[in-house]
C-alpha cells in the first residue's frame, strides 16, 4: 500500500497559513481522536470532523461555518481550522516527528478496478475469438489499441491502488499468452502489449 508521510511542516505547507494558525490554537480542544488508515476523525471544540489524508492534500468534512461552502463535486474543498487541527493533533501524538498513513484503495478505486476488469474481459475475449477463428496458414493482425487504452487506465490506477493494478496487469498478461498460443499473430503488437502488462505488474 502507498504510504503518506505527514509532518507538522508538510501540513503547514499544504494549507492556508491563516487556517494553520487558527488550527494551532484549536489543537488543545481536540477530543476523541482516532485514525484508521488515511482517515482521521475527531471532535474539535465540539464540532465533529472527518479528514481523509491524500497524496495531494486533505479531503475534509466539517459542519462549521468556516468549512468550504462549495460542493465537493466541483473540486476538493479547502480544509477548515477544525479539520487541520484534527490532523495536527494526530501528527503530534504519532511516533517520532511524523505520523504515517497507510492508504488502501478507497471505494472509487475498487469500483474502477471492477469496471476495468469487465472491460478487459470483453476486449480479451474478442481477441481470443479472433485468434481462434484465424487460419493458421494466413495469420492474423490483431488490433491492440483498445487493450492499450485500458492498460493506460490500469497504470493510472496503480498510483492509488497498486495491489488492484498489479492483479489486473497479471491477469492481462496471462490472457495475452493464451491468445498468442491460439493464433498465428503476424505483428509484434500483442507481444509488445504483453511486455507492457508484465512491466506494470512488476512496477505497481
Amino acid at each position: 500500500m502507498a504510504r503518506i508521510e505527514v509532518t507538522e511542516e508538510s501540513l503547514r505547507a499544504t494549507v492556508n497559513q491563516h487556517v494553520f494558525t487558527q488550527a494551532v490554537t484549536l489543537v488543545g480542544k481536540v477530543a476523541g481522536l482516532s485514525a484508521a488508515g488515511p482517515l482521521v476523525e475527531a471532535t474539535v471544540d465540539g464540532t465533529d470532523v472527518s479528514v481523509r489524508v491524500r497524496p495531494g492534500g486533505l479531503d475534509a468534512r466539517c459542519t462549521c461555518p468556516d468549512a468550504d461552502p462549495y460542493p465537493a463535486a466541483l473540486y476538493q474543498p479547502a480544509p477548515c481550522p477544525h479539520a487541520v487541527a484534527a490532523v495536527l493533533a494526530w501528527v503530534r501524538v504519532g511516533p517520532g516527528e511524523a505520523s504515517t498513513a497507510e492508504t488502501g484503495p478507497d471505494e472509487a478505486d475498487i469500483d474502477l478496478a471492477a469496471e476495468l476488469r469487465a472491460d478487459l474481459d470483453d476486449v480479451l475475449a474478442d481477441l481470443a475469438a479472433e485468434a481462434g477463428d484465424c487460419d493458421p496458414d494466413d495469420g492474423w493482425y490483431p488490433d491492440t489499441s483498445d487493450l492499450e487504452d485500458l492498460l493506460d487506465e490500469v497504470e493510472d490506477l496503480a498510483d492509488e491502488a497498486p495491489e488492484a493494478a498489479r492483479e489486473l496487469a497479471g491477469y492481462v498478461a496471462g490472457r495475452i499468452r493464451d491468445v498468442l498460443a491460439a493464433g498465428n499473430c503476424l505483428t509484434d503488437d500483442l507481444a509488445d502489449t504483453l511486455a507492457r502488462a508484465e512491466e506494470l505488474r512488476q512496477q505497481a
